[in-house]
């Protein structure tokens, strides 16, 4: 099936996850390797976050960030860019310090791209996330 439909996410999703579910993490990381990289791909966004959470839920942190890296190279999104600062406040992330990095960076890089709308969306994530697990003089910073 996935000979004749290298594009269909879901079917990748499936096949990793059965791959999963009988303990074969590396053939599961092998086969979403394998699907992120092909050119075409009808819900890319769904497959990349499945591969995040997968590297997530093995408590494998370093893979889970080189994966945001890589799929920050390919879109700048604001939600993805909420999610990875959101992962690194995590336990399996580096920490709250980092997380506000990640936030920091995307926060220029939208504002010397113009990018007002996403940015909103940003600092709000930001401020959330400052009351959530920062403190008042970070939060103020927002």
């Amino acid at each position: 099936y996935l000979k004749a439909m290298p594009h269909n996410c879901r079917a990748w999703s499936k096949y990793a996850d059965l791959e999963k579910s009988v303990g074969e993490t590396e053939r599961c990381r092998a086969i979403y390797e394998l699907a992120v990289a092909q050119s075409a791909l009808d819900m890319p966004e769904m497959l990349w976050k499945h591969f995040i959470d997968f590297e997530i839920d093995e408590g494998e942190g370093d893979h889970a960030r080189a994966l945001y890296e890589r799929l920050l190279g390919k879109t700048g999104h604001v939600k993805v860019w909420i999610s990875y600062a959101q992962f690194e406040g995590t336990e399996v992330g580096k920490g709250i310090a980092t997380a506000r990095e990640i936030f920091k960076r995307a926060h220029d890089q939208m504002k010397d791209a113009g990018m007002k709308e996403e940015r909103v969306l940003l600092l709000d994530a930001w401020r959330v996330f400052e009351k959530t697990k920062g403190d008042a003089q970070n939060l103020a910073k927002v």
